[in-house]
């Protein structure tokens, strides 16, 4: 099985969105995922990272596993409910076919 994370962050530019995958392949390595890392993809602004998730998703094959990592701006009320706490405060529906499990947080003190 593959997977691929689209992660918020790294600005506009090229050289950030480097620095950004760089950043958190570290993080992931620190974790104990060396060896069997996700391909990791900087978007940018939060919304650039939806509509990539978006297309990711609607795109993937077989046993991919397509996430996306995303600020959570405030806390969950309910951790098992991603896709509401993401429709209440962007507006944003869940691709046909995705799960909960495919929306990772970053808390408030990982994104300060």
């Amino acid at each position: 099985m593959s997977a691929s994370i689209y992660l918020e962050g790294g600005g506009d530019s090229k050289e950030l969105h480097i620095r950004c995958r760089a950043g958190f392949r570290k993080l992931l390595e620190n974790c104990g995922f060396t060896g069997r890392l996700p391909r990791l993809t900087a978007c940018g602004g939060r919304t650039a990272t939806y509509d990539d998730f978006q297309t990711a998703h609607a795109t993937k094959s077989g046993s991919q596993f397509i996430a996306m990592l995303i600020d959570s701006e405030e806390p969950l009320k309910d951790l098992e409910a991603a896709w509401q706490h993401l429709n209440r405060l962007d507006g944003w529906d869940a691709p046909a076919g995705a799960s909960d499990e495919q929306v990772l947080f970053m808390t408030t003190c990982m994104e300060t």
